[in-house]
């Protein structure tokens, strides 16, 4: 928007100019120089989940991944290939196919965050096999296994290894949301630790660039569990060069009407620089429902719509201006309701965020996008 004074300035020269100009001896009236370019400390993007299990889908998902973002989060959440990692012999044929079509789809130029899990979805225990399929129970000598154990340390970090070298990621994540192990299992979280020593001191010398990461999944700020977070991941910040932020207000916060973002607690993102110190911090996923959510399984209700979407992004992408973040993910780009009543056989978990896509259901683009956009064409500047 142009100031007022050069608003002014326009309108006196029309003047002049209207009046046959002045005499050569009337000063020359100064023209304030338009305002530099507006400017962002962070990358923008979006992990791949799809809105319908079609080929379609994932074509237009990925195309949308990459006219909307400069930065794409490959999640590979569904486990670890253990016994061929450990061995570092070929992996099933399926786990192939998923690594090849994320690479292949990825287009060309876009920053990498990968994050490969090694807490289970439930955030409570080592996470499941993959092989021919995802989510595999752990078997024989595996089932036993922990994170201390030197057979998990050494499969996990050669399966890093292997994932990095074909990713080449800019940030890499092995503890997402860590924080919920520590609420779940503060004895496997100690344990953690002891992984998290390992694996991080292999990758940080293999790798001297590469930021590694650990995240917290925020709470209401000031509750028993985030005092519980923030005195106790401590030891794991001394492996973790950038913290990630895992955010969902409207379903993980107390506080009333939490479908409104107008009701925020006011430290509800910064409350995160407690944990981090003087570290660097990166919203590693989030996302706002634009519609009203009703979950009976959980006695959960909320209201919203496309405008409080927006509303909250615009809070969250100026309050991650402020503390400099690295990068914000929006975990999903499309509302996947297809997906869910079909493959998903409408799971109540899944439907906490079934509604939180830039696009609708009908891929039609709601007003958070625009928004989104708007700051994408911002010019990224990091320090």
């Amino acid at each position: 928007m142009k100031s007022v004074n050069h608003l002014i300035c326009i309108f006196v020269l029309s003047l002049v100019f209207a009046c046959g100009g002045g005499s050569d001896s009337e000063p020359e009236i100064p023209i304030e120089p338009p305002p530099p370019p507006l400017t962002r400390s962070f990358k923008m993007g979006f992990t791949p989940w799809v809105f319908d299990a079609t080929l379609a889908a994932f074509d237009t998902t990925y195309t949308r991944l990459s006219t909307h973002g400069d930065i794409i989060k490959h999640h590979l959440e569904g486990g670890i290939p253990w016994q061929e990692a450990l061995d570092s012999t070929d992996y099933h044929d399926n786990v192939e196919a998923e690594i090849n079509d994320r690479l292949t789809r990825t287009a060309v130029g876009m920053d990498i965050f990968l994050a490969i899990d090694a807490i289970n979805s439930g955030r409570d225990s080592l996470t499941d096999n993959w092989s021919e399929n995802t989510g595999e129970a752990r078997s024989g000598d595996w089932v036993d296994r922990s994170w201390g154990s030197p057979e998990v340390i050494t499969a996990y970090t050669n399966f890093a290894i292997d994932m990095i070298n074909r990713f080449q990621p800019t940030h890499f994540e092995y503890g997402t949301e860590a924080s919920e192990l520590l609420l779940n299992d503060p004895v496997g979280f100690a344990e953690f630790v002891i992984f998290a020593n390992a694996v991080y001191t292999s990758l940080s010398a293999l790798y001297p660039d590469l930021k590694l990461m650990t995240s917290v999944s925020l709470k209401t700020p000031g509750n028993a569990e985030m005092q519980l977070i923030e005195a106790g991941f401590s030891p794991l910040m001394a492996f973790t060069d950038v913290l990630g932020i895992s955010v969902y207000p409207y379903a993980f916060f107390e506080h009333a009407d939490k479908g409104d973002p107008a009701n925020l607690p006011s430290n509800w993102l910064t409350q995160a620089s407690n944990i981090a110190g003087s570290k660097p911090m990166a919203i590693s996923e989030t996302g706002w429902i634009a519609e009203d959510l009703e979950i009976s399984d959980f006695q959960y209700s909320e209201t919203s719509d496309s405008t409080k979407q927006y509303l909250y992004l615009l809070e969250l992408l100026e309050d991650s201006q402020v503390e400099n973040m690295e990068f914000v993910i929006w975990w999903t780009v499309t509302d996947f309701d297809e997906l869910w009543n079909g493959l998903l056989a409408q799971d109540p978990t899944a439907k906490i965020w079934k509604d939180i896509g830039l696009y609708d259901e009908n891929q039609q683009p709601r007003d958070a996008l625009n928004l989104w956009d708007e700051w994408l064409g911002y010019d990224y500047q990091s320090d």
